[in-house]
């Protein structure tokens, strides 16, 4: 808990359905009405002075509907492995099921294929496709 305090507002902003936006635009609104400081607010509720300003920005450009939860996930993920290199690492592993991950990387590599890949990387796709037995480190 932080500061010693348990309940308060800070675990009803877990909470889901319409509420949620309702507390925000009470939080949002507590300045102005209670004649606070953003960071008195933010200790009240236990959250940022950062999180109250992107809240904030939110509620004033899209109204409650902004309040919503957002997924943090990126829109795009422009380092990702190509699917076309992805699959032909699993085509190798399927055509030869004892190598791992190193030697699929030099076969990639002797192979000519542009934008080879880390070994790690191909142990990741190799894990990814459940093409790995499971580990036996525990």
């Amino acid at each position: 808990m932080r500061g010693g305090r348990e309940g308060g507002a800070a675990q009803g902003l877990r909470e889901g359905g319409d509420g949620l936006s309702e507390q925000w635009i009470d939080i949002l609104l507590a300045p102005e009405r209670d004649r606070l400081t953003v960071a008195d607010v933010g200790r009240r509720h236990g959250i940022s002075r950062k999180t109250y300003y992107v809240h904030l920005a939110h509620y004033r450009a899209e109204g409650p509907e902004g309040l919503a939860p957002r997924s943090s996930r990126p829109k795009t993920s422009p380092a990702r492995t190509a699917g076309e290199i992805a699959s032909l690492v699993v085509q190798i592993r399927d055509a030869q099921p004892r190598w791992g991950a190193r030697r699929i990387h030099n076969e990639l590599v002797r192979r000519g294929v542009s934008g080879v890949l880390a070994v790690s990387t191909v142990h990741a796709i190799l894990r990814r496709r459940g093409r790995l037995p499971e580990s036996v480190r525990g």
